[in-house]
């Protein structure tokens, strides 16, 4: 038996790590069952770790015990095992490398541009270049670089692409990524570093309303280069006010959501000098690695030619994503190229951005204007539209060649506006997203479900760059709803721990001190609304939901133990702020201690547009879905608190999940108000657990009736849509809920199929963003449902598979962290039949829908 797939920290060989005590990761190959594992890691040809043989199957989680780990260690490590004959098989090896893990490792300076930045003021893009030489045989060189801002670096001529968008998103007021290159490779003799600077989420336009400058209006970068030699010796080119500047390059204007302006007839000519940023300590901000995977350059699309009805040419990629654009076009000198990029076509065939749009003013927001905006006042003065998601290029007059470098679009069209002949084959989009692996795969017999799967995948690919955006055009905002509703059928499709890690790390970041969480973070500016949002049930869930789902499905007990501080916070928070808001109700609620509405909260949010409420934001109230989510919050934060041996919350959690439960019953069922139509006004108490007995199985028929009574079409909103088929199963409904899957009218999953939809959208109607990941949730069932498979805990998997509808086959694998599982089923006449592996070193209950069990160890089964 042999170890595969070794990861460090659910990280692939990582480069630049600051986790000082790191855990290992394997799946087996080979033989069934591991019986003990042995671990060694070396560090400059010195052992610093040996477990010895340690009789265990465990192949995750594995925690690294050696010598205290110093910045810039390169350790190797390698792992054997022992199989169920107790045979050693043969060793296989990782490495891991340490980034700069004190303050004192940073000899670089934070530089600027050589000005001083108006307030409001957008200006080009800055330019760094320092010239050095190296003499020696080199043995290893390293750069280290981060900004507030974005930037990127050229070696003697290459551009690195390790991470694009660098150093990512964080709150730059309290945590910055740094980034770590091995550029050995790279360097000669004579060399030339060049860096440039963008305004990035730092200065440039946020969220739906273009507000720009959310942390600061001078951007900055600092960079250490570190050069090894053979001898022993070492060099260091580190950023400080030796370095040429100059702002006069070809980059005139990037915004991330805006777009850029780029003249091919300019050069930087590094006139001047870069300007070094003295920080109080108080205002220092801390440098830390991303320990993430980095964000890259992804698939590529070619165009074909569209030409709308009058005359303009637009570029069809023929699918929606986040990324950008690269061509080559040769015109004279001064000649203008335009891009519009967009999702969606309007009826005269142009590209049409006005479900993106919203209008800011053209001076940009002061603090006083954009409240008046969010309060429904009308902008005075020069408007215009954000986001713009445009390149405005100017030819050189000789062959010119672009590539985006600092904005990423939500697009599938690009308009093209110019007077120069253009051919499709000059021009390519490339998708831009987090290096995730994909872990997932699902196929089966009804290709609309199939493209309905693509779909939901590429939404994930287009939202989930450095944090989970919620789309990439009009907010581009980490929505902790949209998070914690995809958690699941995100971690089938690809492989988000390493990402998540980060993103709970943003929401430490970003807890009020009173215990709840913005509705967006990291921080985006407009505090007043995402603040005010971000208490509503669903979204404050993120809090407990994402560590708790991340636990079920990595068996990551350290991720409940980092959380549990901002989890009990918010346990806190809910506590003082139970009762109606109404005196009168609250007097008249028997159970108005357990009964949970204060605060603003979003409801259901996007039902079709018949079943909405009529009253949002802050006037509306909503005991029905507060209630029911402080019952979740109270069993899963119990249950967390009781992993974690605190007995005396737990034990206080179970009191008021009790109490909720009443406190349910009392204003929901008794009321009367389950006897109604809104699928998600049933669908909730049931997949929430809220209903026992006869009320349950009432609740379930009254569904099914809603379900047909609305002909099998999607009626739920935002937070029930994931829960509605596995509702519909668990009632015996598989049939119900297959109608609905494969209901080609609208509102439905392939309602928008059948429109040519190639993501999610974000909302039943089609008429906002085309690319909003969390509908999409639905692709849980696909394997947990129709293929059934679920990962139950550590080297274990409950397999319970649900053929039905129109389907006469369906398969799905799953690259969990235990390894690889397959199932297939298929539909022979009366029969049907199942192809099921179990990966080496595991076990699964198989469960038939016939009722009968079967337990499975690693293997390959026909049954």
């Amino acid at each position: 038996m042999r170890a595969v797939r070794l990861r460090t920290s659910y990280l692939k060989n990582p480069m630049g790590m600051d986790i000082t005590k790191p855990r290992f990761y394997w799946n087996c190959e080979g033989g069934e069952k591991q019986t003990a594992y042995e671990i060694m890691a070396e560090c400059n040809g010195k052992e610093i770790f040996h477990t010895g043989k340690v009789v265990s199957d465990a192949m995750t989680h594995i925690p690294y015990a050696g010598e205290t780990l110093q910045s810039r260690d390169i350790v190797t490590w390698k792992v054997r095992l022992w199989d169920e004959k107790d045979q050693p098989g043969a060793w296989n090896s990782a490495s891991f490398e340490m980034g700069l893990l004190e303050e004192s490792d940073w000899l670089a300076k934070w530089i600027s541009g050589d000005y001083k930045p108006k307030k409001k003021e957008r200006y080009p893009v800055d330019c760094f270049k320092k010239d050095f030489q190296t003499k020696k045989e080199i043995k290893k060189a390293r750069l280290y670089a981060s900004a507030r801002g974005l930037y990127d670096v050229c070696i003697n001529g290459s551009r690195l692409t390790d991470f694009i968008l660098a150093p990512g998103m964080t709150d730059y007021r309290k945590r910055i990524q740094y980034q770590t290159y091995d550029v050995t490779g790279l360097l000669q003799d004579k060399n030339t570093l060049e860096l440039r600077l963008a305004d990035g989420w730092y200065r440039g336009s946020s969220a739906a309303y273009g507000v720009t400058e959310v942390y600061g209006n001078q951007t900055s970068l600092i960079a250490q280069l570190e050069v090894i030699y053979t001898d022993g010796s070492k060099d260091v080119i580190a950023t400080d006010g030796s370095f040429a500047w100059s702002n006069d390059g070809p980059i005139r204007f990037a915004d991330l959501k805006d777009g850029e302006i780029y003249d091919a007839e300019k050069k930087p000519s590094y006139q001047g000098k870069a300007v070094e940023i003295m920080d109080s300590a108080k205002n220092k901000p801390h440098l830390q690695a991303s320990n993430n995977v980095a964000v890259q350059e992804k698939e590529t699309f070619q165009p074909k030619l569209l030409i709308a009805k009058d005359g303009t040419k637009v570029l069809d990629f023929e699918q929606n994503m986040a990324g950008y654009i690269a061509f080559s076009i040769h015109g004279e000198k001064g000649q203008k190229l335009v891009l519009k990029c967009g999702e969606v076509l309007d009826e005269e065939g142009r590209v049409d951005l006005s479900g993106i749009q919203e209008t800011r003013p053209a001076k940009g927001w002061s603090q006083m204007d954009l409240i008046k905006k969010l309060m429904g006042a009308p902008i005075k003065g020069a408007t215009e539209v954000t986001p713009k998601q445009e390149i405005n290029f100017v030819c050189s007059g000789s062959e010119d060649s672009y590539k985006t470098s600092f904005a990423v679009f939500g697009f599938r069209y690009a308009e093209v506006e110019t007077d120069i002949a253009i051919k499709p084959e000059n021009f390519t989009a490339i998708a831009v997203y987090s290096d995730m692996e994909t872990v997932g795969e699902f196929n089966c017999s009804n290709p609309m479900i199939n493209q309905l799967y693509q779909n939901t995948l590429w939404s994930m690919k287009g939202n989930f760059l450095d944090l989970p955006t919620d789309c990439p055009t009009r907010e581009r905002l980490g929505w902790t709803g949209d998070a914690q509703i995809f958690f699941y059928t995100g971690a089938y499709m690809m492989d988000t721990a390493a990402f998540f890690k980060k993103w709970l790390l943003d929401m430490q970041d970003a807890q009020y001190k009173n215990g709840t969480i913005p509705a967006v973070l990291p921080y985006q500016g407009v505090d007043m609304m995402y603040k005010a949002t971000g208490v509503s049930v669903g979204w404050a869930d993120a809090v407990y939901l994402i560590p708790y789902r991340y636990y079920k499905r990595y068996g990551d007990l350290s991720v409940l133990e980092d959380c549990w501080d901002m989890i009990e916070k918010y346990a806190a928070y809910l506590w003082k702020h139970l009762g109606m808001t109404d005196k009168k109700a609250a007097k008249e609620n028997p159970y108005n201690a357990y009964t949970y509405e204060k605060g603003v909260h979003l409801g259901e949010w996007l039902e079709p547009e018949k079943f909405r409420d009529k009253e949002y934001g802050a006037q509306a109230k909503h005991p029905e879905e507060c209630t029911a989510y402080f019952y979740l919050s109270m069993t899963t934060i119990g249950e967390i608190a009781g992993l974690l041996g605190k007995k005396e919350i737990e034990a206080k959690c179970q009191e008021y999940a009790k109490g909720a439960k009443k406190a349910y019953h009392s204003l929901i069922v008794e009321s009367g108000k389950l006897r109604t139509n809104r699928q998600a006004k049933l669908v909730r108490p049931l997949a929430l657990g809220l209903l026992d007995g006869a009320e349950k199985e009432d609740a379930e028929k009254e569904l099914v009736e809603a379900v047909k009574g609305y002909a099998y079409c999607v009626g739920t909103g935002f937070l029930s849509t994931p829960f509605i088929l596995p509702v519909l199963a668990d009632a015996g409904e598989v049939e119900t809920a297959y109608k609905m899957l494969e209901n080609t009218k609208k509102p439905g999953w392939l309602g928008e199929v059948a429109d040519g939809a190639t993501t999610i959208w974000e909302n039943w109607e089609g008429d906002v963003s085309h690319n909003h990941y969390s509908p999409g949730a639905v692709c849980e069932w696909l394997f947990s449902g129709v293929c059934g498979i679920q990962v139950e805990g550590e080297n274990h998997f409950v397999i319970a598979p649900l053929p039905g509808g129109s389907l006469t086959d369906a398969s799905a694998s799953y690259q969990s962290i235990y390894g690889k599982v397959s199932v297939a089923w298929k539909k022979e006449e009366k029969n049907i039949s199942y192809e099921i592996e179990i990966p080496a070193n595991t076990s699964a209950l198989v469960r038939f829908p016939d009722g009968r069990k079967q337990t499975l160890g690693a293997g390959k089964y026909h049954l």
